[in-house]
């Protein structure tokens, strides 16, 4: 089941915010109203907000100047901001809306076939990033763990072979193609030289080199 977003919805006149609660029951989100821009403000910094729906002409702080001051918080950068306009809006003012951060405007009378269509895409946005987000910070957690782990085993590891390098046994190992992985120094007392030497040869090679084995006739 797929987790709901918080909608904010922003306009002075409670009769409007009824009908966009109404319009936008369908989608099944969480609708949060704020009847001031100030208010709307307060809800941002507790909430998580995808999408804010808001009214261009409020008193005291207007959408434009509402939308400016979210788009300051770096917290709420990609926030998607609609405005609502029942006034007719010019070119200019359209993108003066814009350069504040708004991402679409809608026209009163508002057709509720467009409004939820508007706001569904932005709120399955901001759900797909919230979902991409959670399983980044999973996959960092994992690759934490992992490379502690790998520490941990690399130091036991260590610690092992700091052991066996004490051991007074020739004792060798090599991986499948027969190249020396370890050699400590009962080997090196065996064999007459330091594991550096054998690095780059296989131990195979080394011994068919200084104990060749006769052929019987």
């Amino acid at each position: 089941m797929e987790s709901k977003v918080n909608i904010l919805m922003v306009d002075d006149q409670p009769g409007k915010l009824l009908t966009y609660e109404v319009i936008l029951g369908e989608l099944g989100e969480n609708l949060v109203k704020a009847s001031s821009g100030r208010e709307a403000l307060d809800i941002l910094l507790k909430m998580d907000i995808a999408v804010v729906l808001m009214d261009v002409s409020m008193p005291e702080l207007d959408g434009f100047q509402l939308a400016d001051m979210i788009r300051q918080h770096p917290r709420f950068q990609k926030i998607a901001i609609i405005f609502i306009s029942a006034v007719h809006l010019t070119d200019l003012d359209r993108l003066t809306g814009y350069q504040r951060g708004a991402m679409d405007y809608i026209s009163v009378p508002v057709v509720p076939e467009l409004l939820r269509a508007k706001v569904s895409v932005f709120a399955e946005l901001h759900r797909k990033a919230r979902e991409l987000e959670l399983l980044n910070r999973d996959l960092e957690q994992r690759v934490l763990e992992r490379t502690a782990e790998l520490r941990e085993s690399e130091k036991q590891l260590r610690q092992r072979a700091d052991l066996l390098d004490l051991a007074s046994e020739a004792i060798m190992v090599r991986d499948f193609e027969g190249v020396l992985q370890f050699w400590n120094s009962g080997a090196e007392a065996f064999y007459g030289g330091t594991g550096q030497r054998f690095w780059a040869e296989t131990f195979i090679r080394y011994c068919a080199r200084n104990f060749p084995t006769r052929l019987k006739k």
